[in-house]
């Protein structure tokens, strides 16, 4: 087995979520609690670090409106985000008071000045991350060695670290444009399929390279936004090859129902609305499209569905992809293994991303917050693990 996985294996029995609260509970190392504007009540986050022990020597709030709502106990020290630089004694752990993307905004903030944020998930989801990887250690070994740069391996590692860890600081978050990697999109001339395409703002950049792009989107609402941007592109002067399927893509045809939820939109038992979906197979037969060059699939965990369907356009063709590898826990190796099982001639990458908030996910107001703080619109996220293979 590779040293490095080994390696990676060996700290994990130090710097997992249970070993890492047990220290902080037994050393009584100084914790921070960051209340977001959405969470100024103290009162449930003292309670969870009373239950664990654990030394809570700051309160970080927003700003001076929100330090009014709050009582620092004693031993406490209430700063705003703008004063915390300059606390003499700075937490080396920053929690958070609730979920949401806005608080993981200033994971950079705090790390400049040395503190470390856990995330979201907490004991229970880190504790099981821990226990399915060590069930599934052939596995994961197995498709880290497919790897086949030094840079995949260390993200493949980074990534499930930070799963077992709870550290957003343990991800390692690749620098290019989601989807971007060299080498590994589409070039012009390229027929590419955009599987899950939102509002169409990846399809609009693959048509910018040159691409004849086919995007699909299950969800009504979401197939509107992104035919709106489809009409835009091609208009305009812009001259692009953008088409819009109001399909989902599946291992075969037929009809299901789903759930809407933005760009979280899925598949899903007894869901309020009903898409019509179609395997990639058939669909590339019925439009006589004379290859495929490209596939991007972030389908909220439908991804190895689609692959089976497919399977002779990927033999046939061998098209550059990059596919969404983080719905499902195995999709680290089921997705992998499946397109090797097709083309044993691919080369695979891995790469983990900040979600990209330019227009996405906050308002004007947010924004201007993150600026005023030095921080771009790039989301630290759990999420958004893509694999490449050519």
């Amino acid at each position: 087995m590779a040293s490095d996985f080994i390696q990676m294996l060996s700290e994990w029995r130090n710097v997992r979520y249970s070993q890492r609260m047990q220290v902080l509970s037994r050393d009584k190392i100084p914790c921070g609690i960051f209340l977001s504007p959405s969470s100024p009540n103290i009162q449930v986050p003292r309670n969870f670090f009373k239950t664990c022990k654990l030394n809570l020597t700051c309160i970080c709030v927003m700003n001076e409106e929100d330090k009014q709502r709050v009582q620092p106990a004693k031993g406490e020290t209430l700063v705003t985000l703008e004063e915390y630089p300059d606390l003499k004694d700075k937490p080396k752990i920053m929690f958070l008071s609730n979920a949401g993307f806005f608080p993981l905004m200033f994971t950079d903030y705090f790390e400049r000045s040395g503190t470390e944020m856990f995330g979201h998930n907490g004991s229970g989801n880190a504790e099981n991350m821990y226990n399915f990887y060590m069930e599934h250690l052939p596995e994961l070994y197995d498709v880290h060695e497919l790897l086949t740069d030094d840079e995949s391996k260390k993200v493949f590692r980074a990534y499930m670290t930070a799963k077992v860890t709870n550290l957003m600081n343990d991800f390692r978050f690749a620098p290019e444009p989601q989807y971007f990697l060299e080498g590994f999109f589409p070039t012009k001339g390229d027929i590419a399929i955009d599987g899950g395409a939102f509002d169409g703002a990846t399809s609009a950049d693959f048509a910018k390279c040159g691409a004849q792009v086919y995007a699909f989107e299950m969800s009504e609402a979401n197939y509107r936004n992104c035919l709106n941007r489809a009409t835009k592109e091609n208009g305009g002067g812009g001259g692009y090859n953008f088409t819009v399927e109001n399909f989902g893509l599946s291992n075969q045809e037929g009809e299901a129902s789903y759930r809407q939820a933005g760009a979280g939109t899925h598949k899903i038992v007894n869901g309020e609305l009903t898409a019509k979906f179609i395997d990639l197979d058939t669909y590339v037969a019925r439009k006589n499209l004379p290859r495929v060059d490209y596939i991007k699939l972030d389908i909220e965990g439908a991804e190895l569905d689609m692959l089976h369907g497919a399977a002779k356009t990927i033999s046939r063709w061998k098209p550059k992809m990059a596919v969404s590898a983080y719905h499902k826990r195995e999709d680290l190796w089921t997705l992998a293994n499946y397109i090797k099982s097709l083309r044993s001639d691919y080369e695979f990458k891995f790469r983990h991303y900040r979600i990209d908030c330019t227009d996405y996910l906050f308002n004007d107001n947010q924004r201007e917050i993150f600026r005023s703080f030095g921080l771009s619109y790039l989301c630290p996220s759990t999420c958004e693990a893509v694999l490449y293979c050519r």
